[in-house]
This record gives structure tokens, C-alpha cells and sequence, in this order.
């Protein structure tokens, strides 16, 4: 009924979505439509969930069996080819972690994400220089051409979000005083990172940048890490929280919605505390020495 994936894209979320809400509007349980189909109901549930890409033919009896008309079952089968396509992002699966795949993809597919920053500049905004030199922190083992395609993977991501051509995402950073401090690669690597984010508080476009001072004292992020607020377009996609950690797998997804109005009220309350977004990040410092 599937084939492998490197994880589910944001169409088949939506695909999966949609088949759940008719069969619901049909008046079919799940156990009713599997039986009916002749499938185990897990088989179902994991079309529902997104965790498997659908055939054409599964599809075709399913909307069948929930009376959509001929014409639109068309519509929905024609779909189905975009549904299956993997990611921008497969190529790259051999060095993503399985529920990084599912976030870049979610990221991709934002209308806002709002990102909290205290110790690095939030990947979506890094220049190559200060990226490679984390990347080498990272991944101490890994030779120059992995840290190359990590490097274009990263690249990549900014592509999609940041400088997508047609509905460029608008990204919210709020990132801490001594992230700018913080020599990362050399001098010169800093200097261009910095000239880089300075660009938005002159140019903002569809990037806010927000830098919280020292001065400013307690606030609620303080008891956070790195962490992104993803918001979609579609309402069938709820706001996504993304806590991140030092591996990988230490980092949590999550559409909760108590731990995401957790952290956007964090969020509001941080961003009442520092400068404009107008601010020049430079101002009153010196280049990092």
C-alpha cells in the first residue's frame, strides 16, 4: 500500500488530512472503513497520520466508498502524484536524522516562524563562513565533503524559507547580546555575519530582528533553549514547537498547544523588552575582536 519515504512532506499531511475528514463526513468510523476496505484499521490509521504514501487504486476505493462524486475523485487521484513526490530534501537523507527531515519540511512549508536564539545566530539567518565553523563543532568526525553537503543542505533550507521567491516566510529572530559577542570561525567570519544581520534592521523586508541587551535583564526565555514557533497557511496544520538540543535527538517536535501559547507568550513578553527591530545591531559595539 506504500513505499519508503524519508519522511512525510507537508502535501501528504494535507492528503492525509483531507481523507480523514471525508470519510468522518461520510459516517464511517475507522474500524468501519477498514473493514469495509479489507484492510487491519492500523493500515488506515497510517494513511490518516501520514505515515504512509497512499496508492492510487487504495485512494480510488476509498472515495468511493465515502460517495465522492466521479469528477472530484478525479481531482483528488490527479493529486496524488505531487502527495507522493518526496522532498526537496531527500537527497540529503543520509545525513538527517529522521525527525529533522519532518522539520525542515514543516519549515519550508511556514508562513511565520518565530525563533528564539541564545547562543549561535538562528541557522535560517547564518552566513556560509559562521555556518561551516559550526558545523565543524558539530560534527568533529566528519570529513570536508560531508561538512560541504551539510553546508548546502543548510543552503538549501534558507532557500526555501527565507529567500523562497514566490511567499517568502516571515521569520521573527530574537536573539540574545552575547550571540553577537561571540566570536564564531575568525574575525573576518564574524565581521560578515554581522554586516549579514545588520542588513534587516535596514532592509526588513520579510525578516524582523530583534537583539535582546544584556541590560534587559530576567525574562521568560531564560529558561529555554534554542526554540521555533512554526505557523502555517492551511488550518488543518496547527503552530509547531521546535525545542532544540545539543544532539539530535534531543531536539522535540510538537503541536501542543498549551507548550506552544506557552512559548509565544514567552516570546511576546522577551520582544517588549528589547530594542526595535529598527535598532542596528551595532550600534555603540566595536567589531568582535
Amino acid at each position: 500500500m506504500s513505499r519508503p519515504r524519508s519522511g512525510p512532506t507537508v502535501a501528504l499531511r494535507l492528503f492525509a488530512s483531507e481523507l480523514r475528514a471525508r470519510r468522518e463526513t461520510a459516517g464511517f468510523t475507522l474500524e468501519a472503513a477498514a473493514a469495509a476496505l479489507g484492510v487491519h484499521e492500523m493500515t488506515l490509521s497510517r494513511l490518516e497520520l501520514a505515515r504512509t504514501a497512499p496508492r492510487r487504486a487504495t485512494v480510488g476505493h476509498l472515495l468511493h466508498l465515502y460517495g465522492t462524486p466521479d469528477a472530484e475523485a478525479e481531482t483528488v487521484l490527479a493529486s496524488l502524484e505531487e502527495v507522493r513526490r518526496p522532498g526537496w530534501w531527500h537527497p540529503y537523507r543520509d545525513i538527517l536524522p529522521d525527525h529533522l527531515a519532518g522539520v525542515i519540511d514543516l519549515e519550508s512549508a511556514a508562513s511565520l516562524i518565530r525563533t528564539y536564539a541564545p547562543g549561535v545566530v538562528p541557522e535560517l539567518l547564518q552566513t556560509p563562513g559562521y555556518a561551516r565553523a559550526l558545523l565543524e563543532l558539530r560534527h568533529p568526525r566528519a570529513d570536508a565533503e560531508e561538512i560541504c553537503r551539510r553546508l548546502r543542505l543548510l543552503e538549501e533550507r534558507q532557500r526555501h524559507t527565507v529567500h523562497r521567491a514566490d511567499r517568502p516566510v516571515r521569520l521573527w529572530a530574537l536573539v540574545e547580546d552575547v550571540v553577537l559577542e561571540r566570536v564564531i570561525g575568525s574575525r573576518e567570519v564574524m565581521a560578515e555575519q554581522l554586516a549579514h544581520l545588520d542588513r534587516f534592521t535596514v532592509h526588513r523586508g520579510a525578516v524582523t530582528l530583534q537583539v535582546i541587551p544584556a541590560t534587559a535583564g530576567q525574562h521568560p526565555l531564560l529558561l529555554s533553549g534554542s526554540a521555533d514557533i512554526l505557523r502555517y497557511p492551511h488550518r488543518q496544520l496547527a503552530d509547531r514547537l521546535i525545542v532544540r538540543g545539543l544532539h539530535p535527538e534531543a531536539s522535540t517536535v510538537t503541536e501542543d498547544q498549551g507548550a506552544v501559547l506557552a512559548y509565544l507568550a514567552a516570546m511576546d513578553a522577551t520582544a517588549a523588552l528589547a530594542p526595535p527591530p529598527t535598532t542596528r545591531i551595532r550600534t555603540g559595539k566595536d567589531s568582535p575582536s
